[in-house]
């Protein structure tokens, strides 16, 4: 009871591609498969496909994404390009900002590490192949 009393926002953190970008899909894997500060987004048949998640505001965050294609793709987004960002990929760490583009080969795996600040609309697209594209949403709510 004493939650509910208390006012907090949450940074909810949803892919919608299925809705308003051809080519792509929309998938959550429920409750209580999610793990708070995490999303993870699979590329399968040159589209991205989202599974759940929710992020708080100023905590710590992670955007995994896999590449299960038999080619490689890119991931380029405005949302990373203002933060602190730490990427992982392929026992590599790279550290800091106006990160503007990762390549993610076939098969591999991806995570961003970073903190969200805002909400906003924010698109993502594949740098190699122009047509996938998809948008996140950070969308701020506040508790009743």
């Amino acid at each position: 009871m004493h939650m509910m009393n208390r006012h907090f926002q949450m940074v909810v953190f949803l892919l919608i591609m299925g809705l308003f970008l051809p080519g792509s899909s929309v998938s959550s894997n429920g409750p209580a498969d999610m793990k708070s500060g995490e999303v993870e987004v699979v590329i399968r048949n040159s589209t991205f496909e989202f599974h759940g998640g929710i992020l708080k505001p100023d905590e710590a965050a992670t955007i995994i994404l896999r590449n299960q294609d038999s080619i490689q793709h890119g991931f380029t987004s405005v949302l990373l390009e203002d933060l602190d960002v730490q990427v992982e990929a392929d026992g590599v760490v790279t550290l800091g900002k106006q990160i503007r583009s990762v390549h993610i080969n076939p098969g591999k795996t991806v995570q961003f590490h970073f903190i969200p600040t805002r909400p906003g609309k924010f698109s993502f697209r594949c740098d190699l192949h122009p047509a996938m594209k998809g948008e996140l949403l950070l969308l701020s709510m506040g508790s009743l």
